[in-house]
């Protein structure tokens, strides 16, 4: 069996699709059974609806890598440059936003190959460190974020179409 080969870019807007494709299956296979539906339909269309992928490409501050496996997309990250919640140190930190890879594409180290990458981009900026906010109920997320090093520090609401729900608030010094 051949190894598949695996390639980590930063996207280009010719990506857009891509991210929204990957976005939209990625989220809907990981919370679409804890949503209410309208709810999960407002947050895809805000997050990752074509139109606003192709906004957010756009973007300053915003900074998405694609990896692809055999140069099929199948995996993306977001780090934005956006206001911090009081519980995160630092002055000069990053958001790692957005970690998505495609339900059948799982397992091939995809996300933590983003991450990496992530770090490295983060690095080479300058920043002092990463913060992301995950959901609490989400223990595979959280336990895959503790593993890259990140430690909660505190909480943030977060909306998902018009319910709001309580995220960790996780850091990482680099």
């Amino acid at each position: 069996m051949t190894e598949a080969s695996i390639d980590i870019r930063r996207a280009v807007p010719e990506d857009a699709d891509a991210i929204s494709t990957i976005g939209t299956q990625s989220f809907k296979a990981a919370y679409g059974d804890t949503a209410d539906a309208e709810d999960l339909i407002l947050h895809l269309d805000d997050y990752f609806g074509l139109d606003a992928v192709k906004s957010e490409l756009d973007q300053p501050g915003r900074w998405y890598l694609v990896a692809l496996i055999d140069d099929e997309p199948a995996a993306f990250t977001k780090i934005r440059d956006a206001d911090k919640p009081d519980c995160v140190p630092g002055a000069r930190v990053l958001e790692l936003q957005q970690v998505y890879v495609l339900p059948d594409k799982q397992r091939h180290g995809l996300g933590g190959q983003l991450i990496d990458a992530s770090f490295n981009l983060a690095g080479f900026m300058g920043v002092e460190g990463l913060w992301l906010s995950v959901w609490q109920h989400a223990p595979w997320a959280v336990n895959a974020y503790r593993k890259y090093g990140f430690e909660q520090v505190g909480t943030a609401d977060f909306k998902l179409g018009n319910t709001v729900y309580s995220d960790w608030v996780m850091y990482r010094a680099l």
